[in-house]
């Protein structure tokens, strides 16, 4: 094919595409030759989305002579042809001034980031905890309440805390639980959650002392304690922004979107599973049948892992129809992403 050919049909597309985003409505030949000045007759236009259709990026409706899009269309359409965004100045300023507004704890600026992201985008926003089994311990603090039950405050490298009441099989003293906690503050700091129990274990076989019991006490702490679950720890935000697009008139739509709000632990699942897989680019888009969550196959998600401390520590994104407005959204989910790791990087000073 030579480069007048595809320049002629990668505009057609592009023109359509937008022209669909906007309207919601099958695009004709007739709507592209009035609309654009493409220097090309119905005719022509015609053939190029004849062509188009039979490469597989646009379909139509049985009940109408227009074109819309289909997956694979989008999909060049964000790889090639989507026109690069960027936020304005004062857009970044508001979402940094909304981020940090009367935040005083990491867990508000999490919830209050899946509300911005929904209020800019219009879309639905799903914004994901860190990853704690991913997280080093910063401390861990031992508050006794009686013999038998004591609270376990667990302070992540990332700034999250978590806490628990423990129930011990044995009875133990306030002395003796400052001792586990002195030690575990010692021997734990900045290793990783995952490599925590290990780590005692090989300290147990190496000291056989009088400490061995502080150490072998510390290791059953953090066996009774729920360190190692994986917590459902996401916010969704913005349902409402799309079920007013017309897709939505489509009963099996609306039931498959209250299916993802019902069951949070799936979209939890595939979300963590975006940093477990490594990505060419920091924004990913998964447009229809590529999202491997059956739920979302009328979708598009697009998402972006926010870093701590220059390390993969959790995911933010936006659902939406798949007629969704790319350009702004990338751009809107790209800045979020970051000055979302910024931020709470700023916390983990403090």
């Amino acid at each position: 094919m030579n480069s007048d050919m595809q320049e002629r049909r990668d505009t057609v597309l592009r023109l359509l595409i937008q022209t669909y985003l906007e309207t919601g409505a099958p695009v004709s030949s007739r709507t592209m030759c009035s609309q654009f000045p493409l220097g090309l007759c119905s005719a022509s236009i015609r053939n190029v989305m004849a062509d188009l259709e039979e490469l597989g990026y646009i379909t139509h409706l049985h009940t109408s002579a227009g074109r819309v899009p289909t997956d694979k269309g989008y999909r060049f359409y964000v790889d090639r042809l989507v026109p690069r965004t960027v936020l304005t100045p004062d857009e970044q300023q508001k979402i940094n001034r909304e981020l940090m507004e009367k935040q005083v704890v990491l867990e508000d600026v999490i919830r209050n980031t899946s509300r911005i992201l929904s209020d800019f985008t219009h879309y639905a926003a799903v914004v994901a905890f860190p990853d704690l089994q991913q997280s080093g311990f910063k401390s861990i603090q031992l508050a006794w309440l009686e013999e038998r039950k004591i609270c376990l405050t667990f302070v992540s490298t990332s700034g999250f805390t978590k806490s628990q009441v423990i129930s011990l099989e044995t009875p133990i003293d306030r002395e003796w639980m400052l001792r586990i906690e002195n030690f575990l503050n010692e021997q734990l700091e900045n290793v990783p959650l995952t490599q925590a129990r290990s780590k005692l274990r090989r300290l147990m076989i190496e000291e056989r002392n009088s400490f061995f019991y502080v150490m072998k006490q510390a290791v059953e702490l953090l066996e009774l304690s729920a360190l190692n679950e994986q917590d459902v720890n996401i916010y969704l935000e913005g349902i409402g922004n799309i079920i007013k697009y017309s897709e939505f008139e489509n009963a099996e739509m609306l039931r498959s979107l209250l299916r993802v709000v019902e069951e949070k632990k799936k979209l939890a699942d595939f979300m963590q599973g975006v940093i477990a897989q490594p990505a060419e680019h920091s924004i990913r888009v998964f447009i229809g049948e590529e999202n491997p969550y059956e739920d979302l196959s009328n979708y598009s998600l697009i998402v972006g892992t926010y870093r701590i401390d220059d390390q993969s520590s959790g995911v933010l994104g936006i659902i939406g129809p798949k007629r969704l407005e790319y350009g702004r959204a990338i751009a809107t989910v790209e800045y979020v992403t970051q000055i979302l790791g910024q931020t709470i990087s700023r916390f983990n000073l403090t």
